[in-house]
């Protein structure tokens, strides 16, 4: 029963990353019908600026925030200075320009901080542990949780209850007659993309944490957290978070109850697991667990 806990909160703090990492592909795609293939990127240059950040001295929670807002800043100049001239044009050339910018900002990341492995500063031993019925539980999972269920907290309260929410849901169902009715569109996408940043970084520094460490491969994390934007749908950003989370449980107990059954084939099976449910839901739900059917009449 410990055993099954601490595998459970673990693939909490998993899911929550992919949560996070996920929303920050949907915000994107909502207001501006863009896969955003560059996002591992932004993932990696937060994670290495929070690095770079707490070597220079400044506290742990100075250095989280500026991070968050530098990697939010890049999000929203590569939206405005790559991605704007774009608009119009069709869906694979957007997806082709995010990858190729995916590229030259990896190759920045590498020739910036090199390929050294680094671990995260954290405010406390990234060692400690919390024991609950039984269970050791990481002080850095528990964080992660908490951090991460803060942050989706405030996104949906920012959309719910706020004027840039109201743009935000108003640019999503439709750019054009928001647009006619005064929405500043051009913002909306800035927005959209400097939250999809903040995400971002806030991900890549807890994934960062002990057991893990930072090194340019960090930012491929972001597309084992693709299946959950197919999973939870395109176009909502609840099934996004839900089918995050339940995607991050699933492959950590995958990892500790079914992989070592399976001998060498089971070896990296919770690698390819949310693959395996993106697939499935695919073929039997297209549209995800609360996407949008679309409906074509002709």
């Amino acid at each position: 029963m410990s055993n099954l806990l601490q595998l459970c909160v673990s693939g909490l703090s998993l899911g929550t990353i992919y949560a996070l990492i996920a929303l920050g592909f949907v915000v994107i795609y909502r207001a501006s019908t863009v896969f955003n293939f560059a996002h591992g990127e932004f993932l990696s240059f937060g994670a290495f600026c929070m690095v770079s950040l707490c070597a220079a001295g400044l506290p742990w929670g100075i250095s989280l925030a500026t991070a968050m807002v530098l990697t939010g800043a890049l999000g929203a100049a590569v939206e405005r200075v790559v991605l704007r001239p774009m608009i119009g044009r069709p869906v694979f050339v957007t997806i082709i320009v995010t990858i190729f910018v995916g590229a030259i900002l990896r190759s920045a990341i590498f020739i910036a901080w090199g390929p050294q492995t680094r671990g995260m500063p954290t405010p406390w031993d990234p060692l400690t542990t919390f024991e609950v019925a039984g269970a050791s539980l990481l002080a850095n999972s528990v964080a992660a949780v908490a951090a991460g269920a803060c942050a989706l907290a405030a996104f949906f309260a920012l959309v719910r209850r706020t004027k840039l929410g109201v743009a935000m849901r108003a640019t999503a169902s439709d750019q054009e007659t928001a647009l006619a009715l005064g929405v500043p569109v051009g913002r909306v996408f800035a927005a959209t993309w400097f939250l999809a940043g903040l995400f971002a970084a806030l991900a890549g520094v807890f994934l960062g944490m002990f057991p893990r460490s930072v090194d340019t491969n960090l930012g491929f994390v972001a597309l084992r957290a693709f299946p959950a934007v197919i999973v939870g749908g395109l176009d909502s950003a609840w099934g996004t978070v839900l089918a995050g989370v339940l995607l991050g449980v699933l492959e950590v107990l995958c990892q500790g109850y079914v992989n070592p059954h399976l001998g060498e084939f089971g070896k990296n099976l919770h690698a390819v697991f949310p693959y395996v449910v993106m697939i499935l839901f695919l073929i039997v739900r297209p549209h995800g667990l609360f996407g949008t059917r679309e409906v074509e009449r002709v």
